[in-house]
């Protein structure tokens, strides 16, 4: 790969989700024997674009998504989302947001698998038992849920946070204040 300046590149009229870009780091050492290359990769223009959207718009309350070879960005819309009611299964809606997990009793929430949803790398889903009903997350089917041995997969009371991050395709680490085990 020969080192040219962005301003030097010919216009490319478009991009296709299929066209390659090479990125280079300049992290070799050419006076070296035998000279040591610059390390680099190569990623579709599809999947680069996704990765930076994502990173600029991570938290913001906005969603992004990338279907067909076309990038959509939406509003995010409020920015707490309650849900109510003895069972729940989450979604892309509750990312980004406060979830407010309000009932007079107890509720199961299961996270489902990533061939259910099409949750982004590093998802982290935040809210509080906001009601008086005890909070307990379930593993949809495939999913594994980490959590600390001394603690349940149950909120520790009302108005205590909590939260689950991904970890990996269908892992999950819970966090936050939940009842011992």
């Amino acid at each position: 790969m020969s080192a040219l300046p962005i301003s030097a590149l010919d216009e490319a009229a478009a991009l296709a989700d299929a066209d390659m870009l090479e990125i280079e780091r300049p992290d070799g050492d050419p006076e070296a024997v035998p000279p040591v290359p610059n390390s680099g990769l190569r990623v579709t223009s599809a999947k680069l674009l996704a990765y930076l959207f994502s990173k600029i718009v991570g938290g913001s309350g906005i969603r992004l998504s990338l279907a067909s070879g076309t990038l959509t960005l939406e509003s995010g819309g409020a920015s707490s989302v309650e849900v109510a009611g003895a069972s729940a299964t989450l979604s892309l809606a509750h990312a980004n947001r406060f979830i407010r997990f309000n009932n007079a009793t107890a509720q199961t929430v299961t996270i489902p698998p990533q061939s259910s949803v099409a949750w982004p790398d590093d998802c982290q889903l935040e809210g509080a038992q906001w009601g008086a009903g005890a909070v307990s997350f379930v593993a949809g089917s495939g999913v594994t849920l980490r959590k600390a041995a001394d603690i349940s997969a149950t909120s520790g009371g009302q108005y205590k946070p909590l939260g689950i991050k991904r970890v990996a395709l269908n892992e999950w680490l819970l966090f936050g204040q939940f009842g011992g085990a």
